[in-house]
């Protein structure tokens, strides 16, 4: 059986970390905004970084163990671990962390943050040149998803130059979160077990070992997170603006 290259890996990680830093920034950056004093701001900068290490030791952990690595059950246990997740992320978006977010960064800079997106990609492609990973998950198959990664950047900077309105912000969000969807079916239908599709090989088995395991944990939760807090944004700006002009004095 194959394995992953030592530069596949640490591109990996380096993205990982990328994205996992990811939070950290928009703490500091909301808590200007709202003008939090910064103690507030430590308070909950401690508690983002105490949870995402519990997190990524957690899960990393788990797939170390060989815990995941069992594809006869239904469902897998890769999969008991995921469900889970991907609730929270969309629970999280719904809720006071997505909606601070919503309300205090800039929609340019949400909608930018899908630039690594482009990274994903291209060490998925690495992976599957080392033989990991099957070729449907890659842009060279049918992993569509780097068009949002590459589109990412000029979008938001052509929001930002007041050139593209949201609608096209949201026409964008539409395209992302379908071709997220997209590649997340795609890996799940890769993957040994009674609901593989794709037979050829090599089957989609990376991700439940370490670190790999933080290709849907970390990588896939983050895009969808960002994809719903778009929408959110995107959803909540016209209300703040009728209720400011609502709020304004009457000629």
């Amino acid at each position: 059986m194959s394995s992953p290259s030592l530069v596949s890996t640490v591109s990996f990680l380096l993205v990982v970390f990328l994205v996992a830093s990811a939070p950290v920034v928009a703490t500091v950056w909301s808590g200007r905004r709202l003008g939090e004093a910064r103690e507030v701001t430590r308070r909950k900068l401690t508690i983002v970084i105490a949870v995402e290490v519990v997190f990524l030791a957690v899960t990393f952990a788990i797939a170390r163990a060989g815990l995941l690595s069992r594809f006869d059950t239904l469902p897998p246990p890769l999969m008991r671990l995921l469900g889970p997740t991907m609730i929270a992320v969309v629970v999280l978006a719904f809720g006071r962390a997505g909606g601070r977010l919503a309300r205090t960064l800039p929609l340019a800079a949400l909608v930018g943050f899908h630039g690594f997106r482009v990274l994903v990609e291209l060490v998925l492609f690495s992976l599957h040149r080392d033989g990991v990973v099957p070729p449907q998950m890659t842009f060279a198959g049918l992993n569509y998803d780097v068009v949002t990664g590459l589109t990412a950047l000029p979008v938001a900077f052509l929001y930002a130059r007041g050139t593209v309105g949201r609608g096209a912000v949201l026409a964008w969000n539409v395209m992302g979160t379908g071709l997220l969807f997209t590649i997340i079916t795609i890996a799940m239908l890769s993957v040994p077990g009674p609901l593989r599709v794709f037979m050829n090989e090599p089957a989609n088995r990376i991700v439940a070992t370490a670190p790999f395991i933080w290709l849907p944990e970390v990588l896939v939760a983050a895009a969808l997170f960002g994809h719903l807090v778009i929408f959110r944004s995107l959803a909540a700006a016209p209300r703040s603006l009728s209720m400011r002009a609502e709020s304004a004095p009457q000629a």
